[in-house]
């Protein structure tokens, strides 16, 4: 009995599969890099960005940075478009060895119910995906580039952002000065 019961196991090992390949799923230019592994969402809570970041707020890839002045949520959206015209600047300023580092990822989904639809009935559908940006936080990094470049590429990425931002320079002695 145990003689057929392996043979079986065997049998079926031995018979072609198909071979597994991973479906290739084309997603939107705008969200391609920030999109969640299907495993990990989840509904979160809305929750308070409160103080201010101890970690994550030096400049550590780049010379050049976008440091948060407030605390808020900033979208999946809001983060693309800045890092989309951070390498604009980069690959129309003509630095060939310019290079952009985004320090935030959007982790945080934001829930909402249909409109029109009646209380209840459980908490709604993920909206969206956020990044929760305390104060002080670095949001993005770029090296490579002059100074007069990083600074109108910089100025440019900050003015997609929902928040109030400063340019932040890495000085020879790793010290951070604000970029006026």
């Amino acid at each position: 009995m145990a003689l057929s019961s392996l043979t079986k196991s065997l049998r079926s090992l031995l018979t072609r599969h198909p071979p597994l390949t991973p479906q290739t799923q084309t997603l939107p230019t705008q969200t391609r890099h920030y999109t969640i592994n299907k495993n990990q969402q989840t509904k979160h809570r809305k929750g308070r960005i409160q103080g201010t970041r101890d970690g994550g707020n030096e400049i550590c890839f780049g010379k050049y940075a976008l440091q948060a002045l407030e605390a808020h949520r900033i979208t999946s959206k809001q983060i693309e478009a800045g890092r989309r015209a951070l390498q604009l600047n980069v690959r129309r300023g003509g630095a060939k060895g310019g290079k952009v580092w985004v320090r935030v990822y959007p982790w945080k989904s934001v829930t909402a119910k249909p409109a029109e639809v009646r209380m209840g009935r459980g908490k709604g559908a993920i909206s969206y995906w956020c990044a929760p940006v305390q104060k002080g936080q670095i949001i993005y990094e770029m090296g490579g580039v002059t100074e007069a470049l990083a600074k109108r590429a910089i100025q440019i990425a900050g003015s997609k952002m929902p928040i109030q931002t400063r340019s932040i320079i890495r000085d020879a002695k790793t010290k951070e000065i604000g970029i006026r």
